[in-house]
């Protein structure tokens, strides 16, 4: 059984390359004094830079936007306020969620997909946010400091198990690396699924989700595996559901009564945006026009939405935008004037697509208006002015974005776009610099200051203002908190 175990671990360090020791930075040996915060927080920013390079990190706004405000509302339900979350989607099958150090959460768009109702997701969402505000990779490796060595480069490189789709196995990974016995490391996780669990449903229950969610989806999951053994979800491998967990679980699921919750308007979306996404437009529309045809569904409004955007990723506009219509018929049922930030970020896409920037313009500009919070309609916005050449106004609404985002680094790379266009190669540089700041991507943001440095020009204010930041964050680099 030891011997699987390794054999299974060693394959998790295969799995991550081409991952080389050079990218970890040494954090130094926590063998004698553990694992602090702010330890926790550089081993989850480094992991994430490397997930991100990886490929499948998303930065679909719609889908980013959702799973922050759905996570952010359970961290407040929960009370977490000494600790940062970032929630994120990859764009991966795989049924599957993972916590990392420092509040980094990420979520495979197959979860999103199979959950059958909003507050399964946000079961999962509340589950790993427990991990986290628990700091169990942490009493983990509180647990296996006494007379061994362990160094926080070797923890970040077990964690980049994760965007292998193996998620919390990396907490199992830390402690296979150092030798436990296996019989003490599946007691320890199990511990921590249960604590995770019990937190979580009182999460949900405070969030105003169905607490019930968690245990209904465990079971669906667990008859999963039952019917297909070979093939278990990602989550039951790194989540191990046990007969007793189970048994734990539905005994607290008995102390909350029943109240059915509505899904969201904005999770049947996004699960068919995320559907869609997945299949690829080729597979999408036939996909969406048998269901649609044969009426199997609960939503009529999200399935054609996702035969929409389905058209829309086949960049056959013109049908995009037939069917982008009929959701809006569907969601008005009659009425006229209803709409949704989705379905109006589409439309604006779509108007972009046929190459219509004054119509594109348009429908954004009164989208904003609309529906002020939506973040992607503000991109959808400037994307529609930069592609019709609308180069004054875009910068306009970059600098009000930023004024309430100044952390945005989507902005940042809207603004270099139209620098670009502009031909201001110096400001273009300058500005996908502060694009990959944001990232935490600090070589490649060098490269671009130092870029904008060599450009002709004699703005001394600008010239000045560059070299600054460079020596701010090279401090930064060099302080002894990174």
């Amino acid at each position: 059984m030891k011997q699987k175990v390794i054999t299974f671990f060693l394959l998790l360090s295969l799995a991550v390359q081409p991952v080389r020791a050079a990218d970890i930075p040494d954090f130094g040996d926590v063998s004698q004094q553990g694992l602090s915060t702010q330890q926790e927080r550089e081993i989850g920013e480094n992991a994430m830079r490397q997930i991100r390079r990886g490929g499948t990190m998303m930065d679909d706004p719609e889908i980013v936007s959702y799973l922050n405000q759905m996570g952010h509302r359970l961290t407040d339900a929960a009370e977490v306020s000494d600790q940062q979350f970032t929630f994120f989607p990859l764009l991966d099958t795989n049924v599957n969620a993972f916590a990392m150090p420092g509040g980094f959460i990420g979520v495979h768009t197959g979860l999103i997909v199979q959950a059958q109702h909003e507050s399964e997701v946000a079961s999962v969402l509340a589950h790993e946010i427990a991990h986290v505000s628990q700091r169990h990779i942490a009493r983990l490796i509180d647990g296996t400091k006494s007379g061994m060595w362990l160094s926080l480069g070797s923890i970040a490189l077990a964690l980049l198990a994760a965007q292998a789709g193996h998620g919390d196995a990396a907490m199992a990974a830390v402690a296979a690396g150092t030798g436990l016995a296996v019989q003490k490391q599946l007691d320890f996780t199990y511990s921590f699924e249960q604590e995770a669990d019990r937190i979580g449903m009182q999460t949900l229950k405070k969030a105003g989700y169905d607490p019930n969610a968690m245990v209904t989806f465990f079971e669906r999951l667990q008859k999963h595996n039952r019917l297909y053994e070979n093939n278990a979800p990602d989550f039951l491998r790194t989540h191990p559901v046990t007969y007793k967990r189970m048994s734990d679980a539905q005994a607290r699921s008995n102390e909350f009564k029943f109240k059915p919750i509505p899904d969201s308007l904005e999770f049947l979306f996004i699960r068919e945006k995320s559907r869609a996404l997945q299949m690829g437009g080729r597979e999408g529309v036939p996909y969406y026009t048998n269901m649609i045809a044969e009426k199997r569904f609960a939503n009529e409004t999200a399935q054609r939405y996702g035969l929409a955007y389905s058209h829309y990723l086949l960049r056959q506009y013109d049908l995009a935008w037939a069917a982008m219509q009929e959701a809006k018929t569907s969601l008005n049922k009659g009425k006229s004037g209803k709409s949704h930030p989705m379905l109006e970020f589409l439309a604006g896409s779509i108007k972009i697509g046929q190459g219509q920037f004054a119509q594109a313009e348009q429908i954004f500009q009164e989208a904003t208006l609309q529906f002020p919070a939506s973040r992607a309609l503000v991109y959808g916005l400037i994307d529609a002015q930069i592609a019709g050449n609308n180069l004054a106004a875009a910068q306009a609404n970059i600098n009000d974005a930023l004024e309430l985002y100044p952390s945005d680094a989507w902005l940042y790379q809207r603004m270099a776009k139209m620098y670009a266009q502009k031909g201001d190669l110096m400001r273009q540089y300058q500005a996908q610099g502060e694009y990959y700041v944001r990232l935490q991507e600090y070589a490649p943001a060098f490269e671009q200051f130092d870029l904008a440095l060599k450009q002709p020009g004699n703005d001394f204010y600008l010239l000045s203002s560059i070299e600054a930041r460079i020596r701010q964050l090279r401090e930064l680099q060099n302080s002894p908190t990174k």
